[in-house]
């Protein structure tokens, strides 16, 4: 509300009212694994890099831990599950006392059985789980060694059929092969451990929720080349050219594009804000006064057809709700979200388009999946799958109770998940995660990630639930728009294979700011200036930077506290440092042509597309292992010759200036320099791998949409697959 106080007076809000007033510190309660690991002992350091839980930090007053297990471990290499119990009692003591460990692990629906051992968690307590078991995993510790048993879950859940059993020197540290537990390569799982006495279970780890686990390797069941083309609605906020505010607006665009060009019949729908003209974009109204539901009434909407090269694009026109100076940040955005949300399904039956899946990318369409699965019937919507696709995880959309009753969903109330903070409000990008057939972030870190405190902006509990569903893909980029080879934002072109026009567009730009010509590293920041993005590292890092000489030019907007150090700098340093507040997309294209780094210590990243335009044309990212940081820049190893970029790891300012001298030092040997901007511009970071991956992604989604109806899975030849699993992808 302060925020839209700040918008009507026309007056620039400041800093802190964009940053959240809890601050959820980092907690090392659990971590998710790091890498694979293949550990041959208790004692193997690879554990350092397994996920794990501490035993006592997620127990309350009413769940006191039972003091038999301190903390697990666990992770994966591509044949085995590997998990570690590190417990204050000895084997001898466990066997006396009759303890035993109980590892259940998610799967395909029980089925009938006798069960020969009885299993120690009763029935009423699966809730707790979020899962029902498939296989359960029994260690059974001595004296001297232990026991494993593999069980086989029979209805109704408190039985089980023994499948294979054997012997270990260690009961503490264990190993069990994915092919025992009936998963594939590809296949997501939950687990949790349970510990009994003399049968009776005592203790649950974690109290709620579960770990997630994914096999390595791509299922085979979807083979994206030889899928039919798909019929994909993709549901956005915003779109690049036509209404832009963040990396959203370019990814929505180029995706689709990429998807279209593929075969797939892709359409996107967005409000159509003030800004988008409907002269100068050439739209025309495809469906007239459509009556969409909004709470006791229903309000008007004219659905107007674009074209973004071949590609259909519908606008969502509705002048009381989206006719306004700005897109967001309105204290009726729960209305204009939710009546978005309305518009978008009440106008398939007009436009006779019914899509295989409906594509919501953040917030603003999340209620999509929640209205098709308790509002909306009939065939035709009972086939839509769902997918939503999380950039910004710290923009939620909060709202109070009304918003269930302006959607209409108020007769099923708010989704009681027990989870502080999500059940006592509408969240509508958590109700989202919960009903989408599957989640996907931008990375494949960023998803690890955001399942743990320190990212997870009060979900982290939310998405370790739905792990299975959740997936990382990276982002790419349009080549059409980002091509140094043709790009006509920049003066000199260039390629890979002949980059001279680099070191002419780094004069170009040198003379345009005023910089004097140097042997030294221009320096580039493109980026909105926030903590988030590290810029509070690159301020205490700065003066000892200016002293190496080096030369840096800032683009962006953000904290007047940034854009103020960067003025004085500009003013200090004027041959040395060049400021453009504001962005100039023109001038930060000459900018990425003309620069010899990027800087990005960003605190968390989800995704990134700076340091995939900086790859493109040849300018080396100096970047902060996060996210997808991590998952695009791999460190320069002079020795091994690996790498597209230079690292660093712990949020430190001496750990970013360590970075920015490593990439200083190997910019004097210009050899070394030339190899290492020739092997970034060969990097694929286009659209086309990523585009496949979702062509996968949407193929899940299907699967796993007909496996929760209750509908076998089509394969991709027309037959009907043996297994219902959805594709795994991003691995």
């Amino acid at each position: 509300h302060l925020r839209n106080v700040y918008k009507l007076m026309g007056a620039r809000a400041p800093a802190r009212l964009f940053q959240p007033i809890i601050k959820r510190g980092p907690t090392p309660e659990r971590g998710v694994p790091s890498t694979l690991i293949s550990p041959q002992s208790k004692h193997d350091p690879a554990w350092a890099q397994a996920g794990y839980y501490l035993v006592g930090s997620g127990f309350g007053a009413l769940h006191r831990p039972a003091g038999v297990v301190e903390r697990i471990y666990y992770g994966t290499d591509e044949e085995k599950l590997y998990f570690r119990i590190d417990s204050p009692r000895s084997g001898q003591e466990l066997e006396s006392q009759r303890i035993e460990f109980w590892l259940y692990c998610a799967g395909p629906p029980a089925v009938d059985g006798a069960g020969d051992v009885d299993l120690p968690l009763p029935k009423g307590s699966m809730g707790e789980l979020g899962f029902e078991p498939a296989e359960v995993v029994r260690i059974t510790p001595r004296a001297q060694g232990g026991a494993v048993t593999v069980l086989k879950v029979v209805e109704p859940l408190t039985k089980a059929d023994t499948e294979s059993s054997w012997e270990v020197d260690d009961p503490f540290a264990i190993s069990v092969p994915f092919s025992q537990l009936g998963k594939d390569a590809g296949d997501a799982f939950e687990l949790a451990l349970i510990v009994s006495r003399e049968g009776k279970d005592i203790e649950v780890v974690p109290p709620s929720g579960a770990l997630g686990v994914r096999v390595p390797g791509v299922a085979a069941i979807v083979e994206a080349e030889r899928a039919q083309p798909l019929k994909v609605l993709v549901a956005t906020s915003e779109l690049a050219p036509f209404a832009k505010l963040g990396g959203v607006s370019d990814v929505a665009a180029a995706l689709s594009k990429e998807l279209h060009r593929l075969g797939h019949d892709v359409r996107v729908v967005l409000p159509r804000y003030r800004q988008v003209d409907i002269g100068r974009h050439g739209l025309r109204p495809v469906v007239e006064n459509l009556r969409v539901p909004l709470g006791a009434e229903t309000m008007p909407a004219t659905i107007y057809e674009g074209r973004l090269g071949e590609l259909v694009v519908y606008f969502v026109d509705t002048p009381q709700l989206y006719d306004r100076d700005g897109m967001f940040g309105f204290g009726d955005d729960d209305a204009r979200s939710v009546y978005f949300c309305r518009a978008v399904l009440e106008m398939l039956p007009a436009l006779e388009f019914f899509p295989d899946v409906i594509h919501v990318h953040d917030w603003w369409g999340a209620l999509i999946p929640n209205l098709l699965d308790r509002v909306y019937e009939g065939e035709a919507y009972e086939d839509i799958a769902t997918t939503l696709t999380i950039h910004n995880l710290s923009a939620q959309g909060v709202f109070g109770f009304g918003a269930l009753m302006l959607a209409g969903l108020q007769e099923w109330g708010l989704i009681q998940l027990g989870i502080p903070g999500l059940d006592n409000v509408v969240n509508v990008l958590g109700r989202g995660i919960h009903f989408a057939d599957v989640v996907n972030t931008v990375s494949e870190r960023y998803a690890k990630e955001i399942q743990t405190p320190e990212y997870g902006e009060g979900l982290d509990e939310l998405l370790r639930r739905n792990t299975h569903k959740l997936h990382g893909i990276l982002n790419g980029i349009d080549y059409d728009i980002f091509d140094p080879q043709k790009d006509p934002n920049i003066s000199h072109h260039y390629s890979a294979d002949a980059p001279q026009g680099k070191a002419l567009c780094r004069a170009t730009l040198r003379a345009e700011l005023g910089l004097e010509d140097s042997n030294r590293p221009l320096c580039a920041i493109v980026s909105r200036f926030y903590d988030v993005k590290g810029f509070d590292l690159i301020e205490q890092a700065l003066p000892e930077l200016m002293m190496l000489g080096l030369q840096v030019v800032v683009i962006g907007t953000g904290d007047r506290r940034y854009e103020d150090m960067f003025r004085r700098y500009a003013g200090e340093y004027p041959r040395q440092v060049a400021v453009a507040i504001g962005f100039d997309a023109a001038l930060a294209q000459r900018i990425y042509a003309g620069a010899d780094m990027l800087w990005m210590p960003s605190r968390f990243e989800p995704g990134g597309l700076a340091q995939l335009i900086a790859l493109r044309y040849g300018t080396i990212p100096v970047v902060r292992a996060t996210g997808g940081l991590a998952d695009t820049i791999r460190d320069y190893d002079p020795f091994a010759q690996r790498g597209n970029g230079f690292r660093f790891g712990p949020y430190d300012p001496w750990q970013f200036f360590a970075a920015v001298v490593r990439a200083a030092e190997t910019f004097r040997h210009q050899g070394v320099w030339a190899w290492l901007v020739q092997r970034a511009m060969k990097e694929d970071v286009s659209w086309s791998r990523s585009a496949v991956k979702y062509v996968q992604l949407y193929l899940a989604a299907i699967a796993a949409h007909r496996e929760k109806h209750g509908v076998a899975a089509v394969s991709v030849d027309g037959g009907t697959a043996a297994k219902v699993t959805p594709a795994p992808v991003g691995e």
